[in-house]
């Protein structure tokens, strides 16, 4: 699957007007100071207006649905539809903005191509985490940011990426999930909170990482672990991360399995470097001082 141009990404998010496309979805907009707000249309916001559109910036945010970011954000979230998707959509549309006294034409709504929720409300934690990877999976697959991390970390086999499931976590998460208010939404996240993959302020704790599943010895994903692609972090702000309970799972068993010895790294991206490189029989301690 061919990368998106990280340069037509960006200029999507900056060109297309986000105030009217929301204005368009039906959502009426009251200026207070630099922000527009309004009635957020992702849950039940039917006396305070939830939903803040910053026109400087382009992006929004729903205090309740925990959900925001830019004119992408905007119509996978009121598409169902997927990050790669999304921009195909605003690209149809886009060729408009800018432009004095025109806007981007609204994409129209698909039956086709639609999100689905992550999990059933009664899933076993084991398929639900599962499903978070698949959501990162495949969200890491569609972004350039990530994909170029690893290209920069020399983890650009072709192989890589497919082999470990590896994952990136881009906010997106939430529009997998019910709406907050709803009782099957509220359920979920909990049941996410409880795994560690949400926090209780309700974002994602991974968000802006690289995501590596790992596995039980009947493959089953019993953990997580993150690493922050941002080379400009605040200050105290830790690189790495895994799910709340403990270091659980074995990196790369099956590259274990026949071994006569193998390669024990001291942090994962050390050993996909290994494996990477050809050197099949390795894995991780999850570092020194853990």
């Amino acid at each position: 699957m061919a990368r998106l141009p990280e340069a037509e990404i960006e200029r999507l998010k900056r060109d297309v007007s986000l105030e009217e496309l929301v204005r368009r979805r039906g959502v009426e907009l009251t200026r207070t100071g630099a922000n527009l707000v309004g009635l957020c249309p992702f849950h039940d916001d039917k006396n305070t207006p939830n939903l803040v559109v910053t026109p400087e910036r382009n992006v929004w945010h729903c205090f309740v649905c925990q959900v925001g970011g830019s004119v992408i954000d905007w119509v996978m979230k009121t598409e169902g539809a997927s990050f790669r998707y999304a921009v195909e959509l605003l690209r149809g549309g886009a060729s408009l903005a800018g432009v004095p006294g025109r806007t981007a034409a609204v994409p129209k709504r698909t039956r086709h191509r639609r999100m689905q929720p992550i999990a059933a409300r009664d899933a076993e934690e084991a398929e639900l985490l599962a499903r978070v990877v698949d959501h990162y999976h495949a969200a890491m697959k569609e972004s350039p940011e990530a994909l170029g991390y690893l290209e920069q970390r020399g983890l650009g086999h072709p192989e890589v990426v497919e082999h470990f499931e590896l994952g990136f976590a881009n906010r997106t998460l939430g529009y997998r999930l019910p709406a907050r208010s709803a009782k099957v939404g509220e359920e979920l996240r909990t049941r996410l909170e409880q795994l560690g993959v949400y926090r209780t302020t309700g974002h994602e704790a991974m968000n802006g990482c690289l995501v590596v599943p790992l596995r039980d010895e009947t493959g089953r994903v019993v953990q997580l672990y993150g690493r922050r692609i941002d080379a400009h972090l605040k200050t105290g702000t830790p690189k790495h991360l895994y799910l709340a309970g403990g270091h659980r799972g074995v990196f790369n068993r099956e590259g274990l399995e026949h071994a006569e010895e193998a390669i024990l790294c001291e942090a994962v991206l050390d050993a996909l470097t290994f494996w990477c490189a050809g050197f099949r029989h390795v894995t991780t301690a999850y570092g020194v001082e853990d």
